[in-house]
Parts: structure tokens; C-alpha cells; sequence
């Protein structure tokens, strides 16, 4: 079996991994509100994520696939686009296992973007980099979209408050049923968004391989890579999804409904317009936003200080490995 294949075999492994130690973050304020039964919620996010990945835009895929590594450092790169590729996918799942073991919920497509960087730097230096796409397409994405979830879960938390002041605790019933579908389409938001990263790379491989000559993912590409998140999700353990629904603010469904709705307004534009960011950064920001306008003495901020700083350390880690595996890969 020669490295393209290889490679391809662990990108599609890369995005089953993403399903596992990210995509349960968007159902953990769900089951931590008890709002919806664990199997159920599970079952309806699987599908809507593989719905998500096979049939929306793949506009992200474009943006990994364009605006990362430069052109011309994609073509020369001829057959040893397969090892650079390679390289920065174990160091991106390297860091991914590293945190989920911790329990830290950091970031995969953070991991992924420094992952990408580290052998292709060490290959060619850093002119390689595309900068001007990397930082408006792919990083300040990345880094705004928590702030704008923070921004976002603050702003629907204080409106539905007003609007709820007065109702019964019966409405907590009905936004329980309403997360049905907050959770369907988020999750198949998010779909479109986190396994089109991985799908990006194959494209770039076909491309060099003379299989595709244009940004389009083949249609048996999206199939497999929607499987494999599906996959990913359904297998994962509860340990990201605790962190989310515990360690941060105490879940109630009027909370959960609130993340949900919050991060589905963010996802559905930046799938639209293209933009890789972290389903992870976002539902965790959205419940920071949520807390800090109801209760923010009951916030657990020494955890949220923790989480924050392995989204910022999680890019130069995650370069660092790969750098490092490429440089030995050429010794060996």
C-alpha cells in the first residue's frame, strides 16, 4: 500500500476521531438538562450530522483545500504531498487524544490547521504558509467564533429571560421538545463544517494525483466522510461530554436550549460563508455567555480559564508535534 493510500485511510480515520472527541460536545447540555434521553439524542445527532456532512455546502472543504498552504508549494510537493499531509494529521489527532485523555475539550480544527502548518514549514519554510488566507479564512474564524457564541448565548439568555419571566414551569417542557430540533439542525450545521476539514485534504490529494481538477468533493468522498463522523460520534465516550455539561455551569433546559439555539445562529453562518470553526470553542463559549448573564459567581471560571487556554496552546502544540514527526520521518 503506497503513502496516498495510507494517507487517505487515516484522513477518513481523522474524521471519525473529530466525531468521537468533538461533535459529543453539542449533545452534552442536552443530556446534563435531561432534556432528551442519552440514546435518543445520540441517534437524532448522528443522522443529522451525516445528513449535514453528505448533502450541505462544502465550502469549508474549499477553504482548507485553498487557503492554507500556497499553490504552488501544494504542486511541487508532487509525491511527498502524501507524508507532509500525513505528518499533520498524526500530530492533530497526537494533541486530539492528549486532551481528550485529560478531559480538556480543546479544539480539532485547531489542531488540524497547526498540524498542517508544522511539516510543511520544516519542507519549505514559512513562505509556504499562505498568510493572508490562513489568518482571514482560517484562524481569526477559529478564534472569533467563541467570542461571538459568548456574545450570542449572553444576548438570547437575557431576551428569553424577559420573555419567560412570567410563564410557569411548564415552559421548561416545551423548550425541552424544541431541543429536538435545535439539536437536529445544529448538529448537521456542525456536520457540514467539521468533516469537511478532513475532506479538504483529500481533495488536495486528488488533485496532485491528477483525480479531480477543481475544488469539488467527489460524492462517495462526502458519503464516507459523513459515515465516519456519524461513527465517531455514536462511539464516543461521555468524558468531553461531562466536561461541558458539568464542569462548567449547572445545565438546566432553559441553559441547554439557550447553547443550543445560540450555536446553531454561529454554525449556520460560517458554514455558509465558509469559515472552519469548533463546534467544541462554541457550545463551551455559549454556555460561558449563558452563565455570566444569569449567575456569574456560579460560573466555575478556573475551568473555563483552563479550556481557554488550551484553545490558544492547542495551534503551536499541535505544529510543534507534526514538525517534529516530519523531521523524523525524513531521518528514518
Amino acid at each position: 500500500m503506497d503513502f496516498y493510500s495510507i494517507t487517505i485511510i487515516v484522513i477518513f480515520f481523522y474524521i471519525f476521531v473529530t466525531g468521537f472527541h468533538d461533535e459529543g460536545n453539542l449533545v452534552a447540555t442536552i443530556i446534563f438538562s435531561r432534556s432528551i434521553d442519552a440514546k435518543k439524542a445520540f441517534i437524532l445527532a448522528a443522522v443529522a450530522q451525516f445528513l449535514g456532512t453528505a448533502i450541505i455546502s462544502t465550502n469549508v472543504s474549499q477553504t482548507m483545500a485553498k487557503d492554507i498552504i500556497k499553490y504552488e508549494y501544494l504542486f511541487k510537493s508532487g509525491s511527498t504531498i502524501s507524508l507532509l499531509i500525513l505528518s499533520g494529521l498524526i500530530g492533530a489527532m497526537t494533541w486530539n487524544f492528549i486532551t481528550w485523555y485529560f478531559g480538556i475539550p480543546s479544539s480539532s480544527s485547531h489542531a488540524l490547521i497547526g498540524g498542517m502548518l508544522g511539516p510543511f514549514v520544516l519542507e519549505y519554510g514559512y513562505n509556504s504558509i499562505n498568510v493572508q488566507g490562513i489568518l482571514f479564512r482560517a484562524i481569526l474564524p477559529l478564534f472569533l467564533s467563541p467570542i461571538i457564541g459568548f456574545v450570542t448565548g449572553y444576548l438570547v439568555t437575557f431576551f428569553l429571560s424577559e420573555i419567560l419571566k412570567n410563564q410557569t414551569p411548564e415552559a421548561n417542557n416545551v423548550l425541552k421538545k424544541l431541543q429536538y430540533f435545535t439539536l437536529f439542525f445544529l448538529n448537521a450545521g456542525q456536520g457540514s463544517n467539521d468533516a469537511q476539514k478532513g475532506m479538504g485534504l483529500i481533495v488536495i490529494l486528488m488533485m496532485i494525483k491528477g483525480q479531480t481538477h477543481n475544488f469539488e468533493v467527489p460524492f462517495n468522498i462526502k458519503y464516507m466522510a459523513a459515515l465516519m463522523i456519524s461513527l465517531g460520534l455514536i462511539l464516543g465516550g461521555f468524558r468531553m461530554i461531562k466536561s461541558v455539561g458539568t464542569r462548567i455551569y449547572r445545565i438546566k433546559p432553559f441553559h441547554s436550549f439557550n447553547a443550543q439555539l445560540s450555536s446553531l445562529l454561529v454554525v449556520s453562518i460560517a458554514s455558509i460563508i465558509g469559515a472552519p470553526i469548533s463546534g467544541t470553542q462554541l457550545i463551551n463559549s455559549s454556555i460561558l455567555g449563558i452563565g455570566a448573564k444569569e449567575r456569574p459567581t456560579a460560573v466555575r471560571w478556573q475551568f473555563a480559564r483552563g479550556m481557554i487556554m488550551a484553545w490558544f496552546i492547542t495551534i503551536p502544540v499541535s505544529f510543534i508535534i507534526s514538525y517534529l514527526i516530519y523531521g523524523l520521518t525524513k531521518l528514518l
